[in-house]
């Protein structure tokens, strides 16, 4: 792959869960694809300032939540009239307190939502603003391609634009610790994995971190690739319209795998008791060799990780493909209250914030974006940044479970995913347990 190419973030949407969403919204105007700018220059049609509530999901350690809400911020310092009260959650907490508050009719103003499956609620429940009046504002200078919006739209209506495109499936693993027990690459099969796992464990050496606490991260960064290298994408869409069944085969199949790793000991044993943050510090401190996470894990790694500690990037080697879920994310919404001066304030926050500028400073801290932007000539990437984006642009994008099936299928199979890894569920048992929620909604 070129550099040229390397360089280039282009998004397709795909019909999907991470690891990480934020979204936008508007619906005062008449016009579909207005590109109307009048409130771009934060005035409103007084003096009086406009207060805005603004929530987001807490990643404190991570460099581009440091950045977003840096700019967030200097919105508010560069908008006198428009005032962005700001209040974040913990990562692990943030989706149960928006969908109480959807529930009860207490929205935030501005909002972080996930796409797919997760948004539709929102948008069934008249919760959230269409983007469609301002959405020209990104489509007709070709920042954001069309497709982006695929999984933030419902019957040609857009409710949200995401900052950053999410794979969701990456193996990290210390270079030196498989060197250790005679492997100097990482296995391009399955069978080459589960030899290096019996190696590490018989030099004392715990194989793979996980912490699935949340149980988010056995279904979005697991069962989303594994499962695909079975069924292939299109398994969910005809679960949907009663063409497949999660009893069937092939399904059953992506969950051995996991039922197999955690036989053969591939984990921790407190992998349910530690959250995802916990796991990357595991591997982080030496005690894994490898560690399963998305694009995100790049930035928790990079940022700290030791000097002398040597990490490669790999595909979870299965099957005959190396597909891997991906997910645009990190997009917010606008509540579907919001109206006069507060919805102009509303549009001209969405305007200034998701701008070229954002999009590049989202790529110098290390993530894949949504945005069609040039890596800046000042970003000094790691290698390993490097080689995930080019794994990113090579492998063939799998649905995320979470971001195309229901919430209350997507909780089962969550469930099912942590039963499994505690000898409380077989494959069969949680397969029929995952359809049976489909054929109860």
């Amino acid at each position: 792959m070129n550099m040229d190419k390397l360089k280039k973030y282009l998004v397709a949407g795909i019909g999907t869960l991470l690891i990480g969403a934020l979204a936008a919204c508007g619906g005062e105007e008449t016009s579909s694809e207005s590109t109307d700018d009048s409130s771009s220059n934060g005035d409103t049609s007084s003096e009086e300032v406009v207060d805005l509530t603004f929530w987001a999901s807490s990643n404190p350690d991570r460099a581009d939540f440091q950045l977003t809400m840096a700019r967030v911020e200097q919105f508010n310092e560069e908008h006198p009239n428009i005032n962005l009260k700001i209040e974040t959650t913990a990562h692990a907490d943030y989706r149960t307190r928006l969908n109480t508050q959807a529930a009860g009719g207490q929205l935030p103003d501005i909002f972080q939502v996930w796409p797919g499956a997760e948004l539709k609620p929102l948008v069934d429940g008249g919760a959230v603003q269409s983007l469609n009046p301002i959405k020209g504002n990104w489509t007709d200078n070709g920042l954001l391609d069309e497709e982006v919006f695929n999984d933030f739209t419902f019957e040609g209506e857009s409710y949200a634009i995401p900052s950053v495109q999410n794979p969701t499936s990456f193996v990290f693993y210390d270079k030196d610790m498989l060197a250790s027990v005679g492997f100097d690459s990482f296995p391009d099969t399955y069978e080459g994995l589960l030899e290096l796992i019996e190696a590490l464990k018989g030099d004392d050496i715990t194989p793979i971190a996980l912490g699935n606490s949340a149980p988010w991260v056995l279904q979005s960064v697991y069962i989303s690739t594994i499962a695909d290298r079975f069924t292939g994408p299109d398994f969910l869409e005809g679960v949907a319209n009663g063409e497949r069944k999660f009893t069937d085969p092939d399904f059953v199949q992506g969950l051995e795998v996991i039922e197999e790793l955690y036989q053969v000991g591939a984990f921790n044993e407190d992998l349910n008791t530690i959250d995802s943050n916990q796991m990357i510090e595991y591997f982080i401190q030496g005690r894994a060799a490898m560690v399963l996470d998305g694009n995100w894990g790049v930035i928790n790694i990079l940022t700290n990780m030791p000097e002398d500690k040597n990490v490669g990037i790999g595909i979870f080697p299965l099957g005959d493909t190396n597909s891997v879920s991906t997910v645009a994310g990190n997009a917010w919404a606008l509540n579907s209250d919001l109206e006069g001066a507060e919805l102009e304030a509303a549009h001209t926050f969405m305007k200034w914030m998701f701008d070229v500028e954002f999009y590049e400073g989202l790529i110098s801290v290390g993530r894949v974006v949504a945005g069609n932007v040039d890596m800046p000539e000042d970003a000094d990437h790691d290698q390993l940044f490097l080689d995930m984006l080019e794994l990113s642009n090579e492998a063939p994008p799998a649905p995320v479970y979470d971001a195309t099936i229901p919430q209350a299928v997507n909780n089962v199979l969550q469930n099912e995913l942590q039963a499994i890894t505690i000898g409380r569920s077989t494959p069969e048992e949680a397969a029929a347990n995952i359809q049976r929620a489909v054929e109860n909604q």
